[in-house]
Order: C-alpha cells, then structure tokens, then sequence
C-alpha cells in the first residue's frame, strides 16, 4: 500500500487528516533517551490506545501494521507484540 493510497483511505470531507499518533509520536513508541518501567511502559501504552480509539485513520493504520508487522510501539491500539499474535492467528485462515 503506497503513502498516496493510505492517505486516499482515510480521507474525510477530502482533507486528509494527521493520524492522532503524529501529534506525541512518544506515546506511541516509547521514550528515546530514558528507560521506562513495566508501569510506566504499561501506563503509556494504555494511554496510546484510548488515543487510537478515536483515531480517523484506525482502519487504514490497522491494515498498514497487518502488512508491516512493526517491531515495537503501539499500532491501532494494539502493542507490536499484539499484532504479531494477531497476524501469527489469522495466518492458517481461508478465504471463502
């Protein structure tokens, strides 16, 4: 799915609106120049989550991360390790 394809999905009233996550992209990834704890971790990422709730482009960034299959951080409202899982068990199911 290319940049122009992805911005085309989640199109509202034709303005593209900026995902909820490039407004504090640490929320989403973690901090970069300090170690966080498991409660704050935990905290943070239940924090990003209420946050890709009500994200317009949840949809479309849901698709994204079943492509890419991110390393870390949070992607529509699930942890890289979630999305992993997730894709791990749809993996064996057929198309009807």
């Amino acid at each position: 799915m290319s940049l122009a394809e992805i911005e085309a999905a989640w199109q509202v009233d034709g303005q593209t609106p900026l995902p909820e996550c490039t407004y504090d992209p640490e929320l989403h990834t973690g901090p970069r120049l300090t170690i966080e704890t498991t409660e704050e971790r935990t905290a943070r990422e239940a924090v990003a989550r209420e946050v890709c709730a009500t994200c317009p482009a949840l949809t479309v960034c849901t698709r994204y991360a079943m492509e890419v299959r991110p390393a870390s951080g949070v992607w529509a409202g699930r942890t890289a390790a979630e999305m992993a899982r997730h894709t791990i068990d749809s993996e064996g199911l057929e198309v009807a």
